[in-house]
Formats: C-alpha cells, structure tokens, sequence
C-alpha cells in the first residue's frame, strides 16, 4: 500500500496485501508464553470502535497517481519477476513484464474486486471464490492478499493496544463470514495509531497459528510523498512461533508521480 500523505511512512500494501496475518502453538507452556505477546486485554477499551477503524483506513487507502517498477522475488522458487505497478485512488494495476499476468485491484466500501488479464489488449476477467486463494506464479502472495477483504469483515473486534517498531498500534482481529471465502480462519492486523495505517497482517488458521504474515520492510520517497520500498509475504510455520517457510518480497527500485489509471 502506498502513502499519499507524507507523514506516514508506514503504508502497506494489501491489500494486500495484503493481503498482510502472533503464532499458537501446541503445548500448554508454549500457548501460555503467546498468550504473553497478545495486547493487555484491559487496554481494549483503549481502542477506537471497528466501524471507526474501517472507515479511516478505506479512506487512507487513497492512492496518490504512481508508477513504480520493482520485482517480485520468491525465495521458495528463486524466481524473480519485474513488474510495473501503478495506482490512482482505490485502484492498482500490477503488471508483469515477462510473464503474461496483469492484475487489478479495485478497493470499495465493503468489499474488493480483483480482475486479471493476459495483455493490455485482453479483456479483464474477474478473480472469484477459490481463485482469490490461489499463489501467484508459486509464490507467498496471493489474489486475497492483494484485496485486504478482512479489513469489511462484519466479526472483527478490538484486542487491545500493542507496539511495532517502536510505533504504537491499535489491535484488531477480524473473522470471515460464511460469503467470504477467505483461507484463513481469522485475520489479525495491527494498526498505527499516528499513521492510520497496516503495520502487520496476521493470517491465521483455526487453532490459532500464523499462516501468513505480511509486513512493510522498508519506505522511500518519490517526490514529497512516502512509498513502500519493500513490501514481505511470509508464509509462517504454524508451530514454530514467528519462523516463515518461506518469504516473498516485493521490493520498488523506482517510480515517478502519475499513472494513467483513471481516478
């Protein structure tokens, strides 16, 4: 996710993200020790309503007109993928330079919509049920991470306050209804109290172990505004706390204000 406000270099990416996904494990002890790095149930209060939440973070997913050249690397398959990645308000186009896949990733009230085609020149075909949860190209990431559908969810609650890099950050964790069609049982996300934005994504299964993590690794600046430099895909081993199988970066070289996408 990109940031058109400057003061906020934590924006990520997924809707990714991402889809964007703190472990349980199988022991009483070890369950005890993840019990310790969920927030103080006491300082939920502390945490603005959902609805709140929602709509701010829709309205900071915003996009200001870039184009961004960068590579999708997977160090599961070791392949690299170049890409152009364009944006223009609740709208991303990701375009694969030597393979043919470009997708597009429409965020609305409520719900997302993901589209893919072969070429510039194909039509646009929607990204549905089961396909959302499909890897792209064998990769960490996949279609639901890029439509970050749990941040609509109708369960989602407040779990308290917690920090990320340093940063304080309000928790919450949302779970899909029987329309969703997510593959995770329960997403967790933490966001930035100053910043208003995703600074961890927990996707998790239903004994509540992390199966995929998102996160924003590092930013840059194009022009005045911040832009994610590195944007990482784990998919995380359920019973080892906070250890990935393997991890997919999209990482950004590059890019300049503006894109032809409409607003």
């Amino acid at each position: 996710m990109l940031s058109s406000d400057r003061v906020r270099p934590f924006s990520p990416f997924m809707k990714l993200p991402s889809l964007l996904l703190v472990a349980a494990l199988f022991t009483t002890s070890l369950l005890a020790l993840r019990a310790q790095t969920l927030p103080d149930p006491a300082t939920k209060k502390l945490c603005p309503p959902v609805a709140y939440v929602q709509a701010t973070i829709y309205n900071r997913m915003s996009l200001t007109a870039f184009t961004l050249t960068g590579t999708v690397r997977s160090d599961k398959t070791k392949a690299h993928y170049p890409i152009i990645l364009r944006t223009s308000g609740h709208t991303q186009e990701y375009d694969f330079q030597d393979q043919p896949l470009q997708i597009l990733v429409k965020l609305d009230p409520g719900t997302s919509t993901i589209e893919k085609r072969t070429s510039a020149s194909a039509p646009w075909t929607p990204v549905t049920g089961a396909a959302r949860l499909q890897p792209i190209f064998g990769s960490d990431l996949t279609y639901e991470d890029l439509g970050v559908d749990f941040v609509n969810w109708d369960d989602t609650d407040a779990l308290g306050l917690d920090s990320i890099k340093t940063l304080k950050a309000y928790v919450y964790e949302a779970v899909p209804g029987p329309n969703d069609h997510s593959h995770y049982a329960k997403v967790r996300y933490w966001v930035s109290a100053l910043y208003w934005a995703f600074l961890r994504i927990d996707g998790l299964n239903q004994q509540e172990q992390t199966i995929k993590r998102v996160e924003v690794q590092d930013v840059m600046q194009i022009g005045k505004f911040t832009v994610f430099k590195e944007m990482k895909v784990s998919t995380m081993d359920p019973t080892r706390n906070d250890i990935p199988l393997s991890t997919t970066f999209i990482d950004i070289d590059g890019g300049k204000e503006g894109s032809d996408l409409p607003k």
